[in-house]
């Protein structure tokens, strides 16, 4: 995973827990990097994994619960990160018709050794869209935290129903996105 998804986990986790949380999850995970990211670098994804694990029983909150939560915060990191050209969409739809086929098309060029998701809409209806999503990573909580925040940033009220899950031994995820 590039360092860049671990410097705004550190951000969340500082924002909302405090800078005392962040380095007390880093002396119980040991992580081989130290935890210090630097953005283009790749990292082990467990480390990700144990830091989720770490805040999870210093917070009290269920791990799904924040690793969607770090979805959303997410979103606009990666936003801000990409040029303003990608990311001038006209609505949530026409977003997620382009992660696969633009955006993650684009990170792959400047980041030759991304492990990007394969994101992709395989069906349209009138009010949503099937969300087909796979990764060796299973990270499918987050993909709905950035699906979710990104529909807020249109002003798009949406439900997510996870009808498929890798996580439950399907080979893909598949999400049923309606306006809400």
């Amino acid at each position: 995973m590039k360092g860049t998804v671990f410097n705004h986990f550190q951000e969340m986790i500082e924002e909302q827990f405090g800078m005392e949380c962040w380095e007390t999850l880093l002396d119980k995970c040991d992580l081989p990097s130290g935890g210090i990211y630097t953005s283009a670098e790749t990292y082990d994804d467990q480390e990700i994994l144990s830091l989720v694990v770490a805040l999870s029983e210093y917070s009290a909150v269920p791990v799904p619960d924040l690793v969607e939560a770090f979805g959303r915060y997410l979103y606009s990191g990666l936003a801000h990160s990409l040029p303003p050209s990608m990311m001038n969409f006209p609505d949530l739809w026409s977003l997620l018709e382009a992660v696969d086929s633009v955006i993650h098309v684009e990170v792959n060029k400047l980041y030759p050794d991304a492990l990007t998701p394969k994101i992709l809409v395989t069906e349209k209806r009138d009010n949503g869209v099937t969300l087909y999503y796979q990764s060796p990573r299973k990270m499918c909580l987050l993909a709905i935290g950035l699906v979710h925040q990104a529909a807020d940033n249109f002003g798009t009220p949406v439900t997510i129903k996870h009808t498929c899950c890798m996580n439950e031994g399907a080979d893909h995820c598949s999400m049923l996105i309606e306006r809400g």
